[in-house]
């Protein structure tokens, strides 16, 4: 099969040159479309949540602040993963969202 198509190319080498002519064009055309950027960002759309209480242990924050708030979120559409962390007095949830997921449209969500 493979040697039918090799003789095939090497008896229609217009036709072979015309197609890689064309990929070739079209490679360069789609080059030029892409948007050139001197930093691109390429890192994922998050946003975070900070809660802090005064006085409670990490375990406390946990129970009463951060799993409460952890229903909640995952109720949220378009999100990818969330991580939570819990410390003396301070809660910190974060939620990264699916590639596409507009800044503004995150923030608003959450």
């Amino acid at each position: 099969m493979i040697e039918r198509l090799v003789t095939l190319c090497f008896n229609r080498r217009g036709i072979v040159a015309l197609v890689f002519a064309m990929v070739a064009l079209y490679g360069w055309y789609a080059w030029k479309q892409l948007p050139l950027e001197a930093y691109p960002d390429i890192a994922d759309t998050t946003s975070q949540v900070v809660t802090q209480v005064n006085g409670l242990a990490a375990e406390e924050v946990e129970q009463q602040i951060t799993i409460p708030l952890e229903r909640e979120i995952m109720g949220v559409p378009g999100m990818h993963v969330m991580r939570s962390k819990s410390t003396f007095g301070l809660s910190l949830i974060t939620v990264v969202f699916k590639d596409g997921a507009e800044d503004y449209w995150s923030r608003q969500r959450l």
